[in-house]
């Protein structure tokens, strides 16, 4: 059997926020980003959530999927550019979206490898 080799340790921790309309990805991150070093602090299922989440624990990065009910993930990363900047991962199963909020710092396909996603968090620390 094959070993999964996770990334090495991060120099810095990070508070993250996610948000996701599915349960299942919610999950996959809270058991994910702790063996990358991290600490999840809020899990969201729609864009207005995300939003008041990310206004009660000011984290260091979101990770939000696009397509969410409510509000997207792109009209949430806008609300919560207007009272913090704070970087910003998308995550869709479709194109890229066009954007010009300069928090969006990266956008990920799912399905994305467990690599990648470590790659775009040491990425947001730079």
């Amino acid at each position: 059997m094959n070993e999964i080799r996770l990334p090495s340790r991060p120099t810095k921790s990070l508070r993250i926020v996610v948000a996701d309309d599915e349960a299942y990805i919610r999950c996959y991150f809270s058991r994910m980003l702790p063996r990358l070093g991290h600490r999840v602090v809020g899990s969201a299922s729609d864009g207005r959530e995300l939003v008041e989440l990310c206004g009660a624990e000011r984290p260091d990065l979101v990770i939000t999927d696009i397509r969410m009910p409510i509000m997207s993930g792109i009209e949430a990363a806008d609300q919560i550019a207007k009272s913090q900047s704070v970087p910003v991962v998308i995550l869709s199963s479709h194109d890229e979206p066009v954007t010009n909020n300069p928090n969006i710092i990266e956008f990920l396909r799912k399905p994305f490898e467990l690599q990648e996603l470590a790659r775009v968090i040491a990425r947001s620390i730079t």
